[in-house]
């Protein structure tokens, strides 16, 4: 059973009072009242995950029980995506979800409440293998830089914020975790929204500078009629509320839709680093050489191997690579840097440079099975 560990840190400190999301009723208030005529539009599938059970409901093998920790701070509507997290990855098993959330917080007002100087006594005595940030809901206001105020908008507000956003980004590359910034979800009001694109461009800009990953989801959030999606028919054909009456909150199936993106984002990214990147990724030191676009697509490369025709197995080895290069290069190998080393061996302008190259095999000899040149009989 998976441990799943929430611990909520919500204070008041300033605006109006926000409600605890429950199953009824969205985070920040909202009465979760919807118009008759509300837009619908088509909830996107859940993103492709390999932690999800079985048809039996059972969860599927591991090669290990490895418990991913994950920390999810920020504002209110970070809470509502640290439960959806909490709830998208239970069935797997392989992560455990902390929540802190100050609601009414934000990067803009440090006097008020400064994430980074809270995140240091958090990750004290705790180790995360990846944080999860969502901020800037409340930061549509005047910000101080000293002595000096600036107007939400103005050039002057854009430097200073980006000074708030990078005290924190050095506190998060201090924990050594995995980080993924989630931006300021699309808002009904047209004001509020360009706002919140004003405040996500700012953060974009200083967390892709670090190397971490930032992500938009207003594609996935919005819908074909407009940049906001109140709802969603899910699977079963019927409507599912995904946002709040007050067109900022959320409901469940919006928490956990946004849940599944940032997981998908993170399972992608952890299985990036399983893939060698760069350095020596073969048994032998022989940079790749640099790659068409036609050798760069993965699928323009041919399996090779065993293979039978009329009953009688026979093995395809393009001229330029022998046996032993070959049992060789692929010892100890992912399929990926076995492939990688047999195109850095390969000589120029063989058989195998083609085949492994450019996705060209040799012309079968003629009136070899496979050949087909030969007109039928």
């Amino acid at each position: 059973m998976k441990r799943i560990a929430i611990r909520l840190a919500a204070l008041l400190l300033w605006g109006l009072p926000a409600a605890a999301q429950t199953a009824d009723g969205p985070v920040m208030g909202s009465t979760g009242s919807q118009p008759a005529d509300a837009p619908a539009a088509a909830l996107p599938p859940p993103a492709d995950r390999t932690d999800q059970p079985d048809a039996a409901g059972q969860p599927p093998p591991t090669d290990d029980h490895r418990i991913v920790e994950v920390l999810s701070i920020g504002d209110a509507l970070s809470g509502a995506l640290g439960a959806g997290l909490a709830r998208v990855s239970e069935p797997g098993g392989n992560y455990d979800v902390s929540i802190r959330v100050n609601e009414e917080s934000g990067l803009a007002r440090p006097e008020v409440y400064d994430w980074a100087a809270t995140l240091p006594k958090i990750l004290d005595g705790n180790a995360y293998d990846a944080i999860v940030v969502m901020l800037g809901a409340n930061d549509r206001q005047t910000i101080r830089d000293g002595g000096n105020r600036y107007d939400f908008g103005t050039p002057e507000w854009t430097a200073a914020y980006a000074k708030q956003v990078n005290l924190l980004l050095d506190q998060l590359a201090a924990s050594n975790a995995r980080v993924i910034w989630v931006a300021p979800p699309p808002m009904r009001d047209p004001d509020y929204d360009a706002a919140m694109q004003t405040v996500a461009g700012a953060q974009k800009a200083e967390v892709e500078k670090r190397g971490m990953i930032f992500l938009d989801l207003r594609k996935e959030l919005a819908s074909s009629g407009g940049p906001y999606m109140e709802s969603a028919a899910d699977g079963a054909a019927s409507i599912v509320k995904l946002r709040g009456g007050d067109g900022i909150s959320f409901f469940k199936a919006g928490d956990n839709l946004m849940a599944g993106k940032v997981l998908a984002a993170l399972d992608a990214a952890e299985r990036a680093d399983q893939t060698p990147q760069g350095g020596k990724t073969s048994l032998f030191d022989a940079p790749e050489a640099a790659k068409t676009d036609l050798e760069a697509k993965s699928n323009a490369v041919p399996l090779f191997g065993q293979s039978v025709m009329d009953s009688a197995p026979y093995m395809v080895r393009p001229e330029g690579v022998t046996a032993n290069a070959i049992l060789l290069a692929a010892a100890g190998l992912g399929p990926d840097a076995a492939l990688k080393t047999l195109r850095d061996i390969a000589p120029t302008g063989s058989g195998a440079e083609k085949l492994f190259k450019l996705g060209s095999p040799e012309a079968a000899p003629a009136g070899r099975a496979d050949d087909f040149t030969a007109p039928p009989p």
